[in-house]
């Protein structure tokens, strides 16, 4: 591969898991590794490494349960009384 090599896709896929909440133990980094032989399997080896870190990041729903990501508000919600007017009766 050109581009990028295996250790990178490797590197790249183990620490999205870790970043993502799973626990990366013996049995899960087998399938790990499962994953990324068959992302190389479908993709060929002579194929450049952004495609088979695209493959393998695209497979990855297909081998773990990855907890949704929940995303903030971006900011409380505006109240009236919280941004300094007074009341007038």
């Amino acid at each position: 591969m050109e581009d990028i090599s295996f250790q990178h896709v490797f590197s790249r896929v183990y620490n999205y898991l870790c970043e993502a909440g799973v626990e990366m133990a013996s049995e899960q980094c087998r399938q790990m590794l499962q994953l990324i032989d068959d992302a190389v399997a479908e993709v060929g080896a002579d194929q450049g490494g952004h495609r088979l870190l695209e493959n393998a990041m695209n497979k990855l729903p297909d081998y773990f349960t990855v907890p949704e990501v929940q995303i903030p508000p971006a900011a409380p919600p505006l109240c009236r009384g919280s941004i300094g007017y007074s009341r007038r009766g």
